[in-house]
């Protein structure tokens, strides 16, 4: 769960510095005033305009938010547009580098991040998050002639990439000891680093990995080394002490666990992963 979510593989799950000129340019309208209920049509729990949930992803985090054709998709973007429209308002979605979501969020400038971002103690203390929805592995993903095998202690004094404000990053240390970290923007650059030999691995989510995998199938990348992330779901971020808008996603994203929207649209992102049990759904609680 990138920065967000780990790695997926089984049920499935990204942080924080941000480019001012990107906050500048989707801060949008102003912070409104009191927010009044979601279901009402007033005022869009404080950002945007009456009706609307403004919404910020990133577009480079296949499967869970990317843009095809123009036009942003995937598991965030469709869980959270059916999540704004069970509490009756219109998803209006922007997409950011990963790092400056919770920034943005904790500004007012966005309702809510969907990005697949992990749930953290310090996350926490800078914005309020929802129960979580997604859940799943990290991968150390490499080329074949890497030298990193099944054991972690393979990846000692080898370069690593990593998503900058990931949960990869801030736990990288214990995961990954010995490993000499380097920190990419998004996972483009990332990748384009293992490709051109500037880093021996890249330990990102296991589902974004497998679609890089199919990116550069020349390459015949794989993950030799996968991490259970069951301790870290996503979830959505919502400003800090917007407790009435938390507490409506809670609310929002039962109905569509209820009403098997979630596991449609994880069958539909996520298809080479197994299919959760009934006790393996959502909601899921943080460690700590």
């Amino acid at each position: 769960m990138h920065g967000g979510v780990m790695g997926k593989a089984r049920p499935a799950k990204r942080g924080v510095a941000a480019v001012a000129l990107l906050l500048l340019a989707v801060t949008g309208c102003g912070s409104g005033g009191t927010p009044t209920g979601a279901g009402s049509g007033g005022q869009a729990h404080g950002v945007g305009r009456a009706g609307v949930l403004k919404i910020g992803t990133s577009n480079n985090m296949k499967p869970y938010a990317y843009e095809e054709n123009g036009k942003l998709t995937g598991f965030e973007v469709d869980l959270i547009s059916a999540a704004a429209r069970e509490l009756k308002l219109e998803p209006q979605i922007v997409s950011l580098d990963f790092s400056a979501l919770l920034p943005a969020v904790s500004n007012r400038q966005f309702d809510v991040a969907a990005a697949a971002i992990g749930i953290t103690a310090p996350r926490k203390k800078m914005v309020d998050f929802s129960d979580g929805y997604l859940a799943g592995y990290f991968g150390v993903l490499t080329k074949p002639d890497s030298g990193i095998t099944s054991s972690v202690a393979s990846v000692k004094g080898k370069r690593i990439a990593v998503l900058q404000g990931s949960i990869e990053d801030a736990n990288a240390g214990t995961f990954l000891p010995g490993a000499d970290i380097v920190r990419f923007p998004d996972d483009n650059s990332a990748d384009l680093a293992l490709k051109n030999n500037r880093v021996a691995g890249f330990f990102n989510d296991f589902g974004p990995n497998l679609g890089i995998v199919k990116k550069y199938p020349d390459l015949h990348l794989k993950q030799p080394i996968t991490l259970p992330a069951t301790d870290f779901p996503a979830g959505w971020a919502v400003r800090k002490g917007n407790t009435e808008l938390t507490g409506e996603l809670d609310g929002a994203l039962r109905q569509l666990v209820d009403d098997g929207t979630w596991l449609k649209l994880y069958k539909k992102y996520f298809p080479q992963d197994p299919v959760p049990t009934a006790s393996q759904m959502p909601p899921y609680t943080p460690k700590g």
